[in-house]
């Protein structure tokens, strides 16, 4: 009896380690074909120190690093910036349960790259249900995960909800991949906002509520694509600078899974793969007009009425020379040359060869073009108007009169930026978020204001049909951020999001949106296209008369003091 006892013990045995070698050696191949399919560089193994499947650490090929989870070096490390990203990540599970040290362990380790593929690895089938494993690994964004138990292959499907599925073999868990590009209707979270042309909203003729923006409608697109919902979450009814960390707060805590609004770098949220980079700039007023006296001053400039003074000089010396036997006074000459110069003499001057014929040809040709080129500037002038020297760099802002007009939040980002002239920076305002929007919307030209490229470029289109502009862009940029939506931290579905954005930048697919919400905003009248709604301005108003009759009464002023003096010199 004794002997029967110790031959079943040992057959037990014996069936107990082929069970294990099977076991073991299917697990080898499973992680072989994974590291062939995937060209993974390294393999990460955790908690495998102790453990009756370390022996898989000498079968695999591959180059390899074991991390326990409880050690605190293993917590600082990441795999972006630690090691290579084309990593296949392994943890060995215990029977009763995930250990929390790992759970907490992974999110860290797999910072921003939580789309890794993932095996979880057990010899015996494990005591805890397989959902409570699932349910984890979602809601930290791992979606591509493997659980080896024993000879079981298994995993799961995300969406609509969570699915557990069994594996027969690796290809079975690349056709998985394919499937879960079907969201079966799962709903994706978005913030509501009203910052057009991004995301906004309407009532469009039939009272409906309408929601459109360029980048609400490349995430529409992407639920379309891929069989989602949208789902809209209101913005938090908050104070103007508290929403932007109540908006990052819920972000982090995944009560919503996008934002249409691109990455800010003072917040610390994730976002997807950035496209390009939108400069932000200052919009000034455009400079003020000169007063209509001082256009017969503005044709030329000094150096062109150098040459009018140096033509008349040059007449008038020639004239007094040639005429030098007649005895003619200088005065006259000088008079006889001005006379050409303005293209209007009818005086006979005396001809008396071929040098009074090229002196009076010099004059009058000079005279017929400077005369012609100042009527012509002069009447565009009086046209279009002058306007004071424009506002063009940051330093030319520091010097004007408007003070810069900005909401609390982003005021305190402006005066952190030290590279502005301190007096630019000290002249700036707060204001809450309505007025602001219908300051600048309306191109209030009491304000300096500072937007990123986008809202800029809405903004400054709706001059497109003013003569003159009311606003101009200062072309030197004071900030930057990235072209990428914020998103959840470790959102399941990232890679997915941004290859799609991706590709609608790069087909021309983003430009056609924007271009479509600019239309669309002008078509609701949310913004207009400005007119030139005052009377036309008279071109020969008074005050473009002012300066003339200044110069016609210091002329009669002058000819009667050199009157006088001839009179009283006379009698003497």
């Amino acid at each position: 009896m004794v002997i029967k006892m110790i031959s079943f013990l040992l057959v037990s045995v014996l069936l107990c380690l082929v069970g294990a070698s099977d076991s073991e050696s299917m697990q080898v191949q499973v992680l072989q074909d994974l590291n062939l399919a995937l060209q993974t560089e390294l393999n990460v193994f955790i908690d495998f120190e102790c453990c009756a499947t370390s022996e898989i650490l000498h079968k695999l090929d591959s180059p390899r690093i074991l991390l326990s989870s409880n050690s605190r070096e293993a917590r600082d490390l990441r795999i972006r910036g630690n090691f290579t990203e084309s990593t296949l990540i392994i943890v060995s599970v215990m029977d009763s349960d995930l250990n929390p040290l790992v759970a907490s362990l992974l999110p860290r380790l797999l910072d921003e790259l939580h789309e890794l593929h993932i095996v979880f690895l057990s010899n015996e089938e494990p005591g805890f249900p397989k959902q409570d494993l699932y349910t984890y690994c979602f809601k930290e964004g791992f979606v591509n995960v493997i659980l080896m138990s024993g000879k079981g292959l298994y995993s799961y499907l995300p969406y609509p909800s969570i699915q557990p599925i069994s594996l027969s073999n690796v290809s079975e868990y690349f056709d998985r991949a394919r499937i879960i590009r079907n969201f079966q209707g799962f709903p994706v979270r978005i913030l509501r906002s009203t910052l057009a042309p991004r995301d906004f909203e309407y009532s469009n003729e039939q009272g409906g509520l309408v929601r459109a923006g360029y980048l609400f409608t490349a995430v529409k697109e992407l639920t379309y694509r891929y069989n989602a919902t949208i789902e809209s979450v209101p913005i938090p009814d908050l104070p103007e600078y508290d929403v932007y960390l109540a908006v990052a707060e819920m972000l982090h805590t995944k009560k919503i899974d996008i934002v249409c609004y691109f990455k800010d770098f003072s917040l610390e949220v994730a976002y997807t793969a950035p496209l390009s980079i939108i400069r932000e700039y200052f919009m000034a007023p455009h400079a003020r007009p000169i007063s209509s006296y001082l256009y017969y001053s503005k044709p030329f400039g000094w150096t062109l009425w150098a040459v009018v003074i140096s033509t008349v000089l040059y007449g008038t010396v020639m004239l007094h020379l040639a005429a030098r036997g007649a005895r003619v006074e200088i005065g006259k000459c000088l008079l006889y040359s001005l006379s050409h110069i303005l293209y209007n003499c009818h005086q006979k001057i005396r001809v008396a060869g071929w040098r009074d014929v090229a002196i009076h040809g010099i004059l009058t040709i000079g005279g017929f073009i400077l005369t012609n080129v100042y009527l012509a500037t002069l009447s565009s002038i009086l046209t279009s108007g002058l306007y004071d020297e424009e506002y063009n760099t940051l330093e030319d802002l520091a010097r004007a009169p408007y003070p810069s007009l900005h909401d609390e939040y982003y005021r305190s980002q402006m005066k952190a930026k030290t590279f502005l002239p301190e007096r630019l920076r000290r002249n700036s305002l707060s204001l809450n978020a309505t007025l602001l929007k219908a300051y600048r919307d309306g191109l209030n030209q009491s304000y300096i204001y500072i937007l990123y490229e986008d809202r800029l470029e809405l903004i400054l289109m709706q001059q497109y049909l003013l003569k003159t502009p009311r606003f101009n862009m200062i072309r030197q940029a004071v900030g930057f951020t990235l072209e990428s939506y914020c998103v959840s931290n470790s959102l399941p579905y990232l890679a997915m999001t941004s290859e799609f954005m991706r590709r609608l930048q790069e087909h021309g697919i983003s430009i056609k949106m924007k271009a479509d919400t600019f239309r669309e905003l002008i078509h609701q009248g949310i913004y207009t296209l400005m007119r030139d709604d005052e009377p036309p301005a008279k071109a020969f108003d008074l005050d473009y008369y002012f300066f003339a009759f200044v110069l016609w009464t210091v002329g009669l002023i002058s000819s009667l003091l050199v009157f006088f003096a001839e009179l009283v010199s006379g009698h003497l």
